[in-house]
């Protein structure tokens, strides 16, 4: 395996962090993936029946398209453009979204990444089999894909398997696995991550932690005083009924976010300033993360580490408040 990572000294972390700072007073660092090589992956999984469909719109013209449902009931689209190169494209798409996987996600990454096709790349992705942080099944997921487009179409000159955001740590752990096909051939040219997310799953979400930690202790809203207190790691308990509308509601009447900052009131841009400047991420991400930080913790704790926590605190110390003993 030949790679090209990150460097890790000291100058480049403090080059990244001021770029990307989350835990910046903490010393907590997402690797950020560039581009590796690997030897190859293996095929996972029987070849579930394709068939064929009009291309979308914006893929190269004059395109064959399949799609159809994989044997492990994740929708895919496979694309070979008119004046194909020979190289093959594996995408493993970014998210991840929670709940029950929808065909059309694969339709939208497709059309997302259509750019492949137009310059010549024959195109294959997956919208997963499992919703939520399943890292191991969208895997899977994403080298049968590959296999579907080889019994389709025949094997590809070379094959690069690309990962996008969270898709890029599909992508790696894609290339742990399946590295190697039965016969010992490469099944894999090389691995390109875009935007990766590779600290592994506590190292990626920790800083939305701080995030619930340091919100709970200015706001004091999610959740609130009368309602069943929980750790924040949880995200939210089991059954809980709150909705996206409603948080957002709550994060407003705090900090103020949906309204110009002209009309927030003095706590709330106090509020707002301290959240930002402590956790270090911008106001127009504030929402999103909150949203991460909760819908997606659940996900992680209650569905895939049986009620375990994989999140923590304890050397943390925040910075960047106007008290930040008194926050600590």
């Amino acid at each position: 395996m030949r790679m090209y990572p990150t460097p890790q000294t000291a100058s480049f972390t403090a080059q990244v962090t001021a770029k990307w700072p989350y835990r910046l007073a903490f010393k907590r660092l997402t690797s950020i993936g560039v581009a590796c090589l690997f030897s190859g992956l293996t095929a996972n999984a029987q070849v579930a029946a394709t068939v064929a469909q009009s291309c979308p719109a914006e893929v190269a013209k004059g395109s064959q398209c399949v799609t159809s449902i994989d044997s492990a009931g994740a929708t895919y689209w496979l694309v070979k453009p008119p004046e194909w190169n020979g190289t093959l494209v594996v995408h493993a798409h970014g998210g991840p979204e929670l709940g029950t996987p929808k065909p059309e996600r694969a339709t939208e990454d497709a059309t997302r990444w259509a750019i492949w096709s137009r310059a010549g790349y024959a195109y294959a992705g997956s919208g997963f089999s499992k919703g939520g942080v399943a890292v191991r099944s969208a895997a899977e997921d994403t080298d049968r894909v590959r296999a579907l487009f080889v019994a389709q179409w025949g094997q590809p000159k070379v094959t690069v398997l690309h990962g996008q955001s969270w898709g890029a740590g599909v992508a790696a752990r894609t290339a742990e696995i399946f590295a190697t096909a039965n016969n010992g051939k490469s099944n894999y040219d090389a691995v390109l991550l875009t935007s990766g997310v590779l600290g592994g799953g506590s190292q990626s979400y920790n800083f939305r932690l701080d995030l619930r930690v340091v919100y709970q202790a200015i706001c004091n809203n999610h959740p609130k005083p009368e309602e069943p207190a929980y750790p924040m790691w949880q995200g939210l308990p089991v059954g809980s009924t709150l909705t996206r509308a409603e948080l957002a509601t709550r994060v407003d009447a705090c900090t103020g976010i949906r309204q110009k900052p002209a009309d927030r009131t003095a706590a709330q841009q106090r509020n707002l300033k301290t959240i930002v400047d402590v956790i270090r991420i911008p106001e127009s991400s504030l929402m999103g993360h909150m949203n991460w930080a909760t819908w997606h913790f659940q996900d992680i704790v209650f569905n895939r580490l049986g009620g375990r926590n994989p999140f923590g605190n304890e050397k943390v110390s925040y910075r960047g408040s106007l008290d930040d003993d008194g926050l600590n």
